[in-house]
């Protein structure tokens, strides 16, 4: 007999998402990845292993970024041995990680008290989890297997465990959870500062977790292992100027560092339903190698092209998006993300883009970004797209719409608004004819839509910037379309969002990409 095995390591968002830095971002999902990439490779051992998903490249070859959920079949008869082997494979590869680290601090400031609450939260298994299944497989019902595998594991997750944790003492200022070592934080510092990578903060004491992915660039084995590279600060992904990694040049960029960056977060939609409905194996697999190629090389090299100067790839694994860009040209890379999905997987993609002051707390606007990708796919009922912009006064502002409803005027709007070739003011006008002329009420009167739509087209002719040429209508049309098939406050807000992103230190605008426009 053959089992289905499905397995999740995690927990994903707070251990990838509690980052202050976006180096932080970067070490935890490649962490998170490797983790899984070591149950999988333990699994290959399991007798008559047969890989889901991921599926494996030639030569028996792992993808570049392995999801936090993987599932395999094998004949072993015995699945408890089978989930122990994977089980230990992966928290080996966690105790790698720690010791190197605890070895590496020893060096730096030596033994101490820090050492004994270090060991209890990096080996004592707090906060990380593992779950997995196994059900008798039928190769003739491979569906329905896979059906009870996905029951199964959400029924054990509900059983999560909550063992009672003693953390006194003063709390990590990353994670809020463990207890900051007890260490001198200042030698520390001061003890690696020389080094090419992340150093601690003046403001930071952190614990085990923490200090492990904070550590894990200055250790060269450990960084060469995950494949780092140095990666851009937010002010250099806001300033779109990928080389000035360093906070000192920054600053001494003064006026030049713009002040708002991009969270793009992606994910495909009804993937479970898209999965259960896979109805062999075979057909299971190459689905998995679409996904597999789409996150390896699809995502990377269209935000390449599509990203500006200064993207910053997170995490692409499976159907998931994470990234941080330049403003000026995030609808533009995620649009082209979510197109080629589509073509080379064959599903729908929701997104959620959360534009936020450079120096807005990290964790704050990986969670806005978060909801609004949720809030696309409970709201506006998936292949959707929602942004929410944070000011620095704390205000929100939001809209959302289907890809294809907004994306149109969107593209117009942008382009208008960086050649000046409108002013910025028609997008309050459209609040004005959403306040005074029923935009937001239910549109059941047909005169009044038709008021509305003559209004908003005398107002664009009204705010064309003198000597420009007339605004073809399909501007006006477009506004239209999604308005009453919206709100026009929306509309507005959507407009002021291109008007945002176009003065946003893009120095050109044309119909190439960012590479293509070089010289």
């Amino acid at each position: 007999m053959s089992y289905l095995y499905l397995f999740q390591i995690g927990p994903v968002q707070s251990f990838i998402a509690q980052a202050r830095r976006t180096q932080d971002l970067l070490v935890g999902s490649k962490m998170l990845s490797n983790l899984a990439a070591a149950g999988v490779r333990a699994a290959q051992s399991a007798p008559g292993f047969k890989p889901i998903f991921p599926v494996l490249k030639g030569n028996d070859e792992l993808p570049a970024s392995i999801p936090h959920m993987f599932a395999f079949l094998s004949s072993d008869p015995k699945p408890q041995a089978v989930a122990e082997r994977v089980q230990q494979a992966i928290e080996a590869r966690w105790r790698e990680y720690a010791e190197t680290v605890e070895s590496f601090m020893m060096r730096k400031i030596g033994c101490g008290d820090w050492q004994t609450v270090y060991r209890r939260q990096a080996y004592e298994q707090q906060g990380r989890e593992f779950y997995w299944v196994a059900v008798a497989y039928d190769s003739r019902q491979h569906s329905e297997s896979y059906k009870r595998a996905r029951q199964a594991l959400n029924q054990r997750k509900q059983l999560r465990h909550f063992p009672q944790v003693e953390e006194p003492g003063r709390k990590c200022t990353l994670t809020g959870a463990q207890s900051a070592l007890p260490l001198n934080w200042d030698a520390l510092r001061e003890a690696i500062n020389d080094q090419e990578a992340s150093f601690i903060r003046r403001n930071e004491s952190l614990g085990s977790s923490a200090l492990i992915k904070r550590l894990v660039p200055s250790i060269p084995s450990l960084s060469a292992d995950l494949d780092l590279k140095r990666f851009p600060s937010t002010r250099a992904i806001a300033a779109n100027k990928p080389n000035l990694t360093d906070d000192e040049k920054l600053e001494r960029m003064g006026k030049d560092v713009r002040g708002y960056l991009a969270i793009l977060h992606m994910d495909g939609d009804r993937m479970g339903q898209a999965l259960s409905g896979l109805d062999s194996l075979e057909k299971h697999q190459r689905f998995s190698a679409a996904l597999a190629q789409f996150a390896d090389e699809a995502v990377p090299a269209t935000i390449q092209t599509y990203g500006g100067k200064a993207p910053a790839l997170i995490y692409a694994g499976g159907d998931d998006v994470l990234a941080l860009l330049p403003l000026p040209y995030v609808l533009r890379c995620a649009n082209e993300i979510r197109l080629v999905f589509e073509r080379m997987v064959g599903a729908k993609m929701s997104a959620g883009i959360a534009i936020t002051p450079y120096d807005l707390p990290l964790d704050v606007g990986l969670e806005l970004a978060r909801k609004a990708e949720k809030t696309a796919k409970d709201v506006y009922g998936r292949n959707a797209l929602v942004f929410t912009e944070a000011h620095g006064t704390g205000q929100l502002r939001s809209a959302g719409a289907h890809w294809d409803e907004v994306m149109g005027m969107m593209e117009q709007a942008q382009k208008l608004f960086h050649e000046r070739h409108i002013s910025a003011k028609i997008a309050y006008d459209l609040q004005t004819i959403a306040h005074d002329m029923g935009g937001d009420e239910p549109k059941n009167a047909y005169y009044l839509a038709q008021a509305r739509a003559a209004e908003l087209r005398r107002l664009i002719k009204r705010r064309t910037a003198e000597g420009k040429p007339e605004i073809p209508d399909t501007f006006a049309q477009a506004i239209i379309d999604y308005a009453e098939a919206r709100t026009w406050s929306d509309a507005a807000n959507w407009l002021i969002l291109a008007r945002f992103l176009a003065r946003s230190g893009q120095p050109e605008y044309d119909e190439r990409t960012p590479q293509e426009a070089q010289p």
